[in-house]
């Protein structure tokens, strides 16, 4: 699970994500990954790079209402021209655009969802693909400068964030804290960015139990990736909190118990977005963020907040393997308006 959330090779804002490739190698195999503020207009250049050095080069995405999306490759005499054909899905929220492309296998396919629907659930239906031959390598010097976060200023106001992986799916998500957030540890509270394998957090089941491994990595912070901000004093005793949309947290209470029949649930902090008491948060385009491993699923505090850490090989959490029931989003509705917004919500 986590390693999916290391495996970007470039994101928008923030160029190239690690050091290893070779700015001038060529990708033979890859996907490009866009996500969308929906609906578009009508006729848009999304992206639009060009180079010039040693040979002209174009990397650029075009919408328009009728004809779809067209993604434009050129690299020298070779141009390659990838077509959607639309109108693309009627509505409001995000949309994902995906370019998968195999030049030994010389295959690529174009790929559009809607993956965040304003007012309803999305759609699985509403997917637009098509296919073809005889794609283009990237270039990952072309795909750092496009991604450098100078160059990302020219994108379209609608693009939210971009980036490049090798492989034929988007990195799977993974729950992770900020890096200032105060996590409890036997010498007190500790920045969740400071610490490292062996340090000994203090859990509430188990008391201290030591860190497996710590992950660090970044993330888009925009669009289907847009984080969540706890608000103090409502979840944090003192200070803001900055976590995954899919972070689950622990939430206490006569509420809980008169609804539940239990003393603590998990609740994924996407699900207590209010716009008060925790805010979507897109401040930023990319959030260097930490995930803390432990031998088992554990509830750890920061700053009085009870966030769950489990372990990363695991593929998906399961409900028979977590220390607390996990609320469906309805049952959160329900939860939030019973509790009000008049007083912090505590896991113990």
């Amino acid at each position: 699970m986590m390693t999916g959330a290391q495996n970007w090779l470039a994101l928008s804002d923030r160029g190239l994500c690690n050091d290893d490739p070779v700015p001038h190698a060529l990708l033979d195999q890859g996907l490009f990954v866009m996500e969308l503020a929906l609906p578009l207009e009508p006729t848009t250049i999304l992206l639009n790079h060009q180079a010039e050095d040693g040979w002209p080069r174009t990397f650029a995405v075009f919408h328009d209402g009728a004809a779809g999306l067209v993604l434009l490759h050129r690299q020298g005499q070779s141009v390659a021209r990838h077509h959607l054909p639309g109108p693309l899905p009627l509505g409001s929220g995000v949309g994902r655009l995906c370019f998968h492309f195999d030049a030994p296998a010389r295959h690529w396919s174009l790929t559009f969802q809607m993956i965040i629907e304003t007012g309803a659930a999305p759609d699985p239906a509403r997917r637009l693909s098509a296919c073809g031959s005889n794609p283009l390598p990237l270039r990952l010097a072309d795909m750092a400068a496009l991604c450098a976060a100078s160059a990302t200023k020219s994108a379209h106001p609608a693009v939210l964030w971009f980036g490049l992986t090798r492989g034929d799916a988007p990195p799977a998500r993974a729950p992770w804290v900020g890096q200032r957030t105060p996590v409890e540890t036997t010498r007190g509270p500790v920045a969740a960015g400071h610490l490292t394998a062996g340090d000994i957090v203090l859990t509430l089941d188990d008391g201290p139990q030591p860190l497996t491994a710590v992950h660090r990595f970044d993330l888009p912070s925009k669009g289907s990736f847009a984080p969540i901000l706890l608000r103090a004093p409502f979840f944090g005793q003192g200070q803001d909190l900055l976590i995954s949309s899919d972070q689950m947290i622990a939430l206490a209470g006569s509420e809980v118990e008169y609804l539940f029949g239990e003393d603590e649930v998990l609740v994924e902090a996407g699900h207590l977005a209010d716009g008060r008491t925790a805010l979507l948060d897109q401040r930023r385009a990319v959030t260097a963020s930490v995930a803390l491993e432990f031998a088992n699923p554990a509830l750890v505090l920061a700053d009085g907040c009870a966030l769950l850490c489990a372990p990363m090989a695991q593929a998906a959490t399961g409900p028979d393997t977590l220390p607390r029931r996990s609320l469906q989003g309805y049952e959160v509705l329900t939860l939030m308006a019973l509790m009000g917004r008049s007083g912090r919500h505590r896991a113990a």
